[in-house]
């Protein structure tokens, strides 16, 4: 994972036909959540570098969405449907690879459908977010006092 979400995959040389789909999915679902866990903590450091540090006090609602927004449940699927993704607010991944899939296709093609996969799922949780978020703190009137540097409080309806 580089930058803003920009996913690549690859094989050691000759190691794509060593696996079965099982143990396909178990591996790509570690990884794909152990590099969430680093790029999230970047992330974190990234913004809390540009509040200065600084962690408004959240109210109840705060609390409550900050709790929903971590229970936030996607699925995401490559279109070909060899690959799919359930990840719980991309803090954990769940990939299945249904049988066959390494006899249909080529290292390439698993890796093409492994990376339309995860991208379907993360579109889908920014999704849900953005919709949470709107629930929340109508976004039509801007982001959260807590999203934003300087720091102004928003009506709530």
């Amino acid at each position: 994972m580089r930058g803003r979400l920009q996913l690549s995959l690859e094989f050691r040389q000759r190691s794509y036909g060593s696996y079965d789909e099982s143990a396909l999915g178990h591996q790509l679902g570690r990884l794909a959540t152990l590099a969430w866990v680093r790029y999230h903590r970047e992330y974190t450091e990234v913004e809390a570098a540009y509040l200065g540090g600084h962690e408004p006090d959240r109210d109840p609602a705060d609390r409550r969405f900050e709790q929903e927004a971590d229970e936030l449940t996607v699925t995401g699927a490559a279109p070909d449907g060899w690959i799919s993704i359930d990840s719980r607010a991309l803090a954990s991944w769940t990939v299945t690879v249904r049988s066959g899939a390494q006899r249909q296709l080529s290292q390439q093609q698993f890796i093409g459908a492994a990376l339309a996969a995860a991208t379907a799922t993360i579109s889908a949780y920014r999704s849900a977010r953005a919709r949470l978020l709107d629930q929340y703190y109508d976004l039509s009137a801007g982001l959260p006092a807590w999203r934003r540097a300087d720091n102004r409080p928003v009506e709530r309806r």
